[in-house]
C-alpha cells in the first residue's frame, strides 16, 4: 500500500481513500496510486499538455458547448501529443514492484481515480475506462494512456459539466490512476446497503461468476446473492460482505455501494463509494423517439417536464412566431425530440428526423451543458448518439434549422432626428455577430420602400408589418431576423427598456452621455470573440468578469489602479466587454452594431458609447479624453 501523511488526505481521490482506510479492517488487494506528480515525471511536457486540456474544458464550460466539436478536436490533438520520457519504463517498473506476486508475475488492474469520483452527490461511476489483467510494464504504460484519455472523452466531459453546480467538482481536472493487483475470483459483484431502485434499507447483493466487470458494465446478467443460499461459499461471502458494507457506511456516513470479489474463502474489497442521489430522469428500455413542433401546442405531460432551454423556445419565442405566421407561412424546421439512444438506431426514424430540416446545418440544444451546437445535418444522428451517454434514458433535445443567410437584421422603434421611426439594422456578418458585438452594420428606415442592403420592397413591408404587430402585442421589443435566399425569417425578440434610444444623423451614437477619463485600449483576443458569441452570454444583467477566467483579470486590476474610471477603446462592442462596465466611464468602438446586446446594456446603465472609425484611429491608450455624445451627433 502507498503511504501518505494525514495532511495529504484532503487531496486523495475518494476511490483510493475509501478502500485505503477500509483496508485496515478488510482484505484489499495491494495497490498504488499514480498522481499527477508521477505523470509529470514520466511523460514529456505533461504539464503543458494538461494546461491545453484544461483550457479546452474551460472553453466548453464558458461557451456552453457551442464550440464542442472544435474543443474536442483540440483535446484529441493534445492527448495524441503524450509521449513517455526515456526513464519512464524504469521508473514505472520500480513503482509497481510491490505488486508483483510471489511467483514474480505482474497482473494488475488499472482504474481511474479522479478527485471528483465517488463523492456524495456524484460518483462518476462507469464513466472512465478500466483495464484488467495487465501483465507487463509495456502493457501497463498502454493501460495508463487508455485510462488517462478516458478522463477527456465526450461522455466524461458532459458528466463533469452536468455536475458543475457542485463546488467540489472543481477538483475534477486532477487526474489520478489506481494500479491494483488482480484477483482471480470464483465470483464477484456489487453490494448496496439499500435497494438500488426502491431505496429500501437492506443489504442487496448481485454477482456473476468470475470477474465482475461484466456486471458493472451491464454486459453480463447478474444473479442475486442470498444469505440462505445452499452454496456454502455464498453464505460465507454474504457474511463478509455484510461486514464490509457496515464498515463502509460508518466511514462514509451514508448508504454505500461496493464492488467485491470472492476467492478461496475470502471477499476482497475492490471499491467503495457513497450511493449518490440523481435527479429523476425518465427511462425506457425499449427504443423510443418522438417529435413535436417546437412552437406548437405540446402535450401537457411533456410541457410539464421540459428543460429550461426548451421552455425558452416554446413559450418565449412562440408569440413572435405566431405573429410572423400571420404574414408568412414558410418557417424554418424546429422540433423537440424526446428519445433514447436505442430509438435513434432505427433507420426509418433517422430519416424522419432529418426530413424536418431543409438546410445543411442544424442547431442542437442538447442540455444546459451543450447549447447552440451547430452540426452538419449528415452527422446529426451520430452527434446525438454520442451525447446520449445512457442508452435507455430519455433525452429532450431542441433541434432547429441553422439559417445564417445573407445577412442578419434587428428591427425596432427608435427616436430619430425626424421623430419616432421603425428601423432595421442590417449586417452581412449575421444575426449572432450583431447580437454579440462582432458585426459591422448599417441602419435603414422601414418607411422607405426602395431596395436597400439587398432588401426588396416586399422584404421591407414584411419587416414593417411584423415589427408593428409585435410592438402592439409584446410591448417595447426588438425583433431579430435572418434573410436567406431572399426569404426573411423572424427568429427571436427581446424586451428593451432603452426606449429613449436616439439615432443621430450619422448613426454613430450607441448610448448618450458624457464622460472624461484616461483611454484604456482593449487588446482583442480569440477568447473574447468566442465567449461573446457563446449562448451562455446572457446580457440581461452585467456578467461577473470572473466567469471568463483570466481573460479580464489583468484588465480589471489595471483599471482599478487608475485615478478614475477610464474610457474603454475597443474595435468592436464585444458582448464579453459588458463585464467591464463597473470599471468604465464610457466606450469608444471602431465599428459595430448599435442594437447589440452590449449596446442595450450601455444604454440601460447610461454609459456613453459611440461607434466612430475616425475617432478610434485618432486617440491612443493613456490619452485623457472627453466623450460627449452630444458633440458626435
Amino acid at each position: 500500500m502507498i503511504e501518505f501523511a494525514k495532511d495529504q488526505e484532503i487531496i486523495l481521490p475518494g476511490k483510493f481513500r475509501n478502500i485505503y482506510e477500509l483496508s485496515t479492517q478488510h482484505p484489499v488487494p495491494p495497490m498504488v496510486l499514480i498522481t499527477e506528480i508521477h505523470l509529470t515525471d514520466w511523460l514529456n511536457d505533461f504539464s503543458k499538455i494538461k494546461a491545453i486540456l484544461a483550457d479546452a474544458e474551460r472553453n466548453i464550460a464558458i461557451t456552453s458547448g457551442a464550440f464542442l466539436t472544435q474543443d474536442m478536436e483540440k483535446i484529441t490533438r493534445a492527448l495524441n501529443e503524450l509521449r513517455w520520457s526515456e526513464q519512464a519504463k524504469t521508473s514505472i517498473t520500480e513503482f509497481v514492484s510491490d505488486l508483483i506476486d510471489t511467483q514474480g508475475t505482474l497482473n494488475v488492474a488499472v482504474r481511474s481515480a479522479c478527485l471528483a469520483e465517488d463523492m456524495q452527490k456524484k460518483s462518476f461511476a462507469g464513466i472512465y475506462e478500466s483495464v484488467l489483467n495487465v501483465g507487463s510494464v509495456s502493457d501497463l504504460q498502454e493501460a495508463i494512456f487508455i485510462v488517462l484519455k478516458s478522463f477527456y472523452s465526450l461522455r466524461a466531459i458532459m458528466e463533469k459539466r452536468d455536475a458543475n453546480a457542485d463546488a467540489a467538482v472543481s477538483a475534477v481536472s486532477a487526474v489520478n490512476i489506481i494500479v491494483q493487483r488482480m484477483v482471480n475470483p470464483d465470483f464477484s459483484g456489487v453490494a448496496f446497503s439499500c435497494h438500488p431502485l426502491s431505496g429500501h434499507e437492506s443489504l442487496y447483493v448481485e454477482y456473476v461468476p468470475g470477474l465482475g466487470e461484466g456486471l458493472v458494465s451491464g454486459e453480463k446478467e447478474s444473479l442475486q446473492l442470498q444469505i440462505d443460499s445452499e452454496d456454502p461459499r455464498h453464505r460465507q461471502a454474504w457474511q463478509q460482505i455484510n461486514g464490509i458494507v457496515n464498515s463502509a457506511r460508518t466511514l462514509l456516513n451514508s448508504h454505500v455501494d461496493i464492488e467485491w470479489a470472492y476467492q478461496d474463502g475470502k471477499v476482497w474489497l475492490l471499491q467503495a463509494r457513497p450511493v449518490t442521489t440523481y435527479p429523476r430522469v425518465e427511462c425506457d428500455n425499449t427504443p423510443s423517439a418522438f417529435f413535436w413542433p417546437l412552437y406548437g401546442d405540446l402535450p401537457v405531460k411533456l410541457a410539464e417536464t421540459l428543460p429550461a432551454y426548451a421552455i425558452y423556445f416554446n413559450q418565449k419565442r412562440k408569440p413572435l412566431i405566431d405573429i410572423a405566421r400571420l404574414h408568412q407561412k414558410t418557417q424554418p424546421g424546429a422540433i423537440i425530440l424526446q428519445a433514447n439512444r436505442y430509438g435513434l438506431e432505427d433507420i426509418v426514424l433517422q430519416q424522419q428526423l432529418l426530413d424536418h430540416f431543409t438546410g445543411q446545418y442544424v442547431v442542437v440544444d442538447f442540455s444546459d451543458a451543450v447549447r447552440q451546437l451547430i452540426v452538419d445535418k449528415s452527422t446529426l444522428v451520430d452527434q446525438l448518439t454520442a451525447l446520449m451517454s445512457e442508452g435507455r434514458r430519455l433525452y429532450t433535445v431542441v433541434l432547429r434549422d441553422f439559417i445564417k443567410g445573407e445577412c442578419g437584421l434587428i428591427t425596432r422603434k427608435v427616436q430619430t432626428p425626424d421623430g419616432i421611426k421603425l428601423v432595421a439594422e442590417v449586417s452581412p456578418d449575421g444575426l449572432m455577430a450583431m447580437n454579440r458585438g462582432t458585426a459591422i452594420s448599417q441602419i435603414l428606415t422601414l418607411d422607405n420602400p426602395q431596395q436597400e442592403a439587398g432588401l426588396t420592397e416586399d422584404n421591407i413591408s414584411l419587416l414593417h408589418r411584423v415589427t408593428a404587430d409585435a410592438l402592439q402585442a409584446l410591448g417595447d421589443v426588438q425583433i431579430e431576423w435572418v434573410l436567406s435566399g431572399g426569404q426573411l425569417y423572424a427568429l427571436d425578440y427581446s424586451a428593451v427598456t432603452d426606449t429613449q434610444l436616439v439615432f443621430s444623423a450619422n448613426g454613430r451614437v450607441m448610448s448618450q452621455g458624457y464622460a472624461r477619463g484616461q483611454v484604456y485600449l482593449i487588446t482583442e483576443t480569440e477568447e473574447m470573440e468566442s465567449y461573446s458569441i457563446a449562448p451562455s452570454m446572457s446580457l440581461t444583467e452585467v456578467p461577473d468578469a470572473s466567469v471568463y477566467g483570466d481573460l479580464f483579470s489583468t484588465m480589471v486590476q489595471e483599471m482599478e489602479k487608475l485615478p478614475s474610471p477610464p474610457i474603454v477603446l475597443a474595435r468592436r462592442p464585444y458582448a464579453a466587454l459588458a463585464s467591464l462596465i463597473p470599471w468604465a466611464a464610457g466606450f469608444i468602438f471602431e465599428k459595430g452594431s448599435l442594437l447589440s446586446h452590449l449596446g442595450i446594456l450601455l444604454r440601460e446603465k447610461k454609459l456613453p458609447a459611440v461607434c466612430d472609425e475616425q475617432l478610434f484611429k485618432q486617440i491612443k491608450h493613456g490619452d485623457i479624453f472627453v466623450l460627449d455624445t452630444n458633440s458626435t451627433r
